[in-house]
This record gives structure tokens, sequence and C-alpha cells, in this order.
């Protein structure tokens, strides 16, 4: 058994979004002390900014159904009762004020500065492994021989991204699936080729304790790396219908515009960051497969600084109130296309493939598993849900699509098309 008590200090590398809401989370569970770590002071400034924003939404009920008003999922909690649980805000139930809690953040723009005290890092940044291994080398030289090391990658090789460390073994992955922890429920745990079965322990206790508005942390380990780990690798595969499609729309004249005004939305792109999701397609398209290469039109809006949310524009422009879109009313010509090519089903057709894929590949034992996994990180079903019953019709479904789209990675596996997920239950 891991001792939690003797983790005190806890750091974080980046202060974006990510990075402050981990740190809002750590904040929370109560550690003596949260290191914030970036390259400037004006990042650093914004990022204590928004963690206490953050905090401060938690001082009563009101503030939180202000706070959290912005989607459907929160607006039938109990916040009165969730201000008086550990498990949903952390020392904010135990009385202990934000000036209190604040007091306890500290700031750095020196890894080697920040991390020297530290007893568990988590890194934060961008999904650039070479930066990452860079990160990683800096923290094998500057932390502790006990120090526990954790990326919060969304999709890449813990085995790679610990290649300069001097102390793979205590290198591991911890990535929160929402860009805000505190409002989200699933933490995926991943081992390296090295990593020791002690700090995956300590990450899992450490990641189960976090708390969320929403209720329990569900705590997911994986048997061995995977790109994307379950809850992306999924949602990514998926995204190449999508990519097809988007293509297929500036082959045939339809705007973005057009298929925004025909609910074919491209908010959520804008609020993941453009910027991450073409790094992630690229991470894919050398690792998985070419055909995982980004989109025409994320490429254009990456290339373009068009990131999203956090830069002001993407496939929107944004305010503080959220997209602006002032969408045109929809032309036939975008109506008879997505008529002509728009089949939903596929998503869930490519997603019980991959999910099956994941099986053979021994990345998780258990097709239940994978369901909850989805069904924590994104609040709605797994693959299996429906595959149960439904695979051998999307096995038709995916080879035609398969031979209609040109992308090979999409033809069903044995798994898939024999049914022999079924014996993983």
């Amino acid at each position: 058994m891991v001792d939690l008590d003797k983790i005190k200090n806890f750091a974080v590398i980046g202060g974006g979004i990510m990075g402050s809401g981990i740190a809002q989370v750590a904040l929370l569970t109560g550690y003596e002390k949260v290191m914030v770590i970036d390259l400037s002071t004006e990042i650093l400034e914004k990022s204590k900014t928004l963690i206490q924003q953050r905090i401060e939404a938690l001082e009563s009920e009101e503030r939180c159904n202000e706070f959290f008003s912005y989607h459907e999922i929160f607006k039938n909690l109990d916040f009165k009762k969730k201000l008086e649980s550990y498990e949903s805000v952390g020392i904010v139930a135990n009385k202990v004020d934000t000036r209190t809690i604040m007091n306890r953040l500290c700031t750095e723009t020196k890894i080697s500065k920040g991390v020297r005290d530290a007893d568990f890092v988590i890194e934060a940044v961008s999904e650039k492994l070479k930066l990452k291994q860079k990160i990683f080398e800096q923290l094998g030289e500057s932390c502790t021989a006990q120090t526990v090391m954790a990326s919060n990658t969304s999709t890449m090789s813990i085995t790679k991204i610990a290649k300069d460390c001097k102390r793979p073994e205590k290198v591991i992955g911890m990535h929160f699936h929402t860009f805000f922890p505190i409002t989200g429920v699933l933490i995926e745990i991943t081992p390296g080729e090295k990593t020791s079965e002690e700090s995956l322990e300590l990450g899992r206790e450490i990641a189960q304790r976090f708390p969320s508005i929403l209720g329990d942390r569900f705590t997911v380990q994986l048997e061995k790396e995977s790109p994307g780990l379950i809850a992306n690798r999924l949602a990514i595969t998926g995204s190449l219908y999508f990519n097809w499609l988007m293509n297929q729309a500036i082959d045939n004249g339809i705007s973005r515009e057009q298929l925004a005004a025909a609910n074919i939305s491209s908010e959520t792109a804008d609020l993941i960051g453009i910027d991450t999701i073409y790094y992630c397609a690229k991470y894919f398209e050398e690792t998985v497969s070419p055909e995982f290469a980004p989109s025409k039109r994320i490429t254009e809006l990456f290339k373009a600084g068009k990131f999203g949310r956090k830069v002001g524009e993407g496939f929107y422009k944004w305010n503080e109130d959220g997209p602006i879109k002032n969408l045109p009313p929809v032309e036939k010509k975008t109506t008879d296309f997505l008529a002509d090519v728009l089949d939903l089903e596929i998503i869930s057709a490519i997603q019980l493939n991959e999910a099956c894929r994941m099986l053979e590949e021994g990345v998780i034992k258990s097709y239940e598993l994978i369901d909850e996994v989805i069904l924590k990180g994104t609040f709605m079903p797994g693959p299996f849900t429906l595959g149960k019953t439904k695979f051998k019709e999307w096995v038709e479904k995916l080879d035609e699509f398969a031979r209609k789209s040109g992308i090979t990675y999409l033809i069903p596996c044995d798994m898939m098309r024999s049914g022999r997920f079924l014996e993983f239950k």
C-alpha cells in the first residue's frame, strides 16, 4: 500500500486551461503546496486568476448555480449537498476558505526550481512529443528519487515520453478526460514499458482522491499503452468519418458555415483546441496510419493560427459569452449533400471496431469496462451497448464505407467481424 500522507507538495507543468484545472483540484484535495510552472509570469498570473475564480465559484450554492449553468448536465445537481461533500469539492467542504487555499499556490518559471521538493508532478503542456520528452528529461534531473512524474497526454506513448528521463520507472500517464477537471469523472492511468507497479498504484490513489463536482471519480488503468488511451482512441478514430465528411464538403463547395447551419457543429473542436486536434491527428498519422492525417479544414485553421476558443477564433469566432455563430440559412445544395453522404451510425460502427482492436491488443480485458469508460468520460453509451446486437449489420456498413471512402484502416477487424468480443465480457 502507498502512503498518501507522504504526498504533500504537488507540481503542475503548464499553466494553461488544463494545467490550471489540475492545479485547482490538487489545491482542493488539500496538498500543502501546489506549484504551477510555466515559461512566463504573464501566463502564471492568468493561471492564478483562473484558479481563484474557479475556487470562488464553490463558495456558495448561488455561485455554483451561476458558474455551472453553462451545461445541461449541471442543472439538476443539488449544489447545497455537493458543497458539503469532500468527494465533490474537496477541502471547501471542510470550510477552508478561498484565501487559505490560494495561499498554498506557488508559481515558478524554471522547472528545476519548481519541482525540487515535489512529491508528485504532472505535466500538462501541448501534445508535442519532443516538448514532453525535453520536460521529462529535466524532471529526471531535478526531481527527488521518490517523485512520481505523470503526463496528462491524451494520445502519446509514456515509454516514448520517458525516453530521456533518468527514472522511467517513476513515469506514468494520468489523463483527465475533460479540460475542466473538477467537472469530469474519468481519469485514465497508463503504464510505460518500464513503469513500476508502485508508481502506478500511487497514481491511481492520487487520481481517485481528486474531487469532482459530478460525483465519485472513476479511475481506470490500461493493461498496456494505447495511442489515445481508451476514450480518445475511440473519439479520434471516429473523427476519420468527420474528416472524410469535411473533405467531401470542400470538394462539393459546401462551406463550414453551411455545415454548422445544418447542425454539423464544430464547436467541440474549438473548445478542445484546433492545435491540440492537429497535433493528435499528426501523432496518429505517424504512429497508427497515414489515414489519420488532419483534415483539410483543421490544417487550414491550424496554419492560420485559429486555434479555437482560447485565441478567440477557430471554426467560430468567440467572445466571453461563447461562439458567435450568425449562421446563414441552410441551402438546398447542403441538404442534398448531407442526405446523400451523412450516416451517423457509421461512427458507432467505427468505434465498435476500434474497441474490438483494443481487446485484440490486450489494452484492456473487458468490453463492459470499455463501455463504462465511455459512459463516465462522455456521458454517452459505449460502443458495445448497441454493438452486442448490431455488430453484423455494422460490419456490412463499415465494409461498404471503407470501400466508398478508401480508408482501409476502417475495414472491420476479426474480433468485430466474428463477434468474438462477446467472450470478453
